[in-house]
């Protein structure tokens, strides 16, 4: 049975660096439950039910997350975002959300529906309603400490947006690597040894923490140029040693990391 919920407020968070989040978190109760997804996504999307990392099918603007009861369910990832007249923009679908801006970003157009506006801890939080989009950018900082001319804090603007995009872009493979990471470099380099895992194996791992937890093994293979077969054996020996889950998804075989080295 699918089950959609009623309306749920996504957070739509723009960071001092250009960057942006689209998240949430809430509790869910059924067997399968569809989400419509307010802003299309970059790349691909972490989702957590209970705090395990969860496989899910994307269809069309709409995500399907297998609940199988009551659950809290996270999901985090980047948005898709296009640039005009010079400025980043963000198109938000059919959904209710909340725009996070710290001081230094300048919302330049919204043409979404406006519900409320607020300021918490030095940022602005608006509550809007789509179908609509909104402009933004970095404002620049002036310095304070060394008396320059005016001239010699001119930005070229064209450049200033070639770099967001660039981080946006960075950000999209790297963000889910960064906020999963707990431990140092050596207690993981002591507990593969003890596990004698080797290169096809470690490489794996390391694959599925830089996607997000999952990935199909037709990927796997693909993206490391490891054989098919090869691919087969590694994911079923990490999956007896408690690594991986293997599931079906779409008639495709999905590697899920239960746990990585540093667990």
């Amino acid at each position: 049975m699918v089950i959609t919920p009623l309306m749920l407020i996504w957070i739509i968070t723009l960071y001092s660096n250009g960057t942006s989040t689209v998240s949430l978190n809430t509790t869910l109760t059924g067997e399968f439950v569809t989400l419509q997804l307010p802003v299309q996504p970059q790349s691909y999307i972490e989702v957590l039910v209970n705090g395990s990392v969860t496989a899910y099918v994307i269809n069309g603007t709409s995500i399907i997350i297998p609940v199988l009861g009551t659950a809290n369910v996270s999901i985090v990832y980047v948005p898709r975002v296009f640039v005009e007249n010079n400025f980043v923009g963000i198109n938000v679908g059919n959904s209710t959300v909340e725009i996070v801006i710290p001081s230094n970003i300048l919302i330049a157009n919204i043409t979404l529906s406006l519900i409320n506006m607020s300021m918490v801890n030095n940022e602005l939080l608006i509550t809007a309603r789509g179908p609509g989009e909104f402009l933004y950018t970095i404002m620049p900082m002036t310095k304070t400490t060394r008396v320059m001319t005016v001239t010699n804090h001119l930005i070229n603007f064209e450049v200033l947006m070639v770099i967001i995009i660039a981080i946006i872009i960075i950000a999209s493979t790297s963000y889910v690597l960064v906020i999963g990471r707990r431990k140092t470099t050596k207690g993981e380099t002591t507990h593969q040894a003890a596990l004698n895992l080797n290169d096809y194996e470690l490489s794996i791992l390391k694959y599925l923490k830089s996607r997000g937890g999952s990935a199909f093994e037709v990927d796997i293979s693909r993206d490391l140029g490891i054989p098919r077969t090869t691919v087969w054996r590694s994911v079923r020996r990490l999956e007896g040693l408690g690594f991986v889950r293997i599931t079906k998804v779409e008639g495709k075989n999905m590697v899920i990391l239960i746990r990585d080295l540093q667990s």
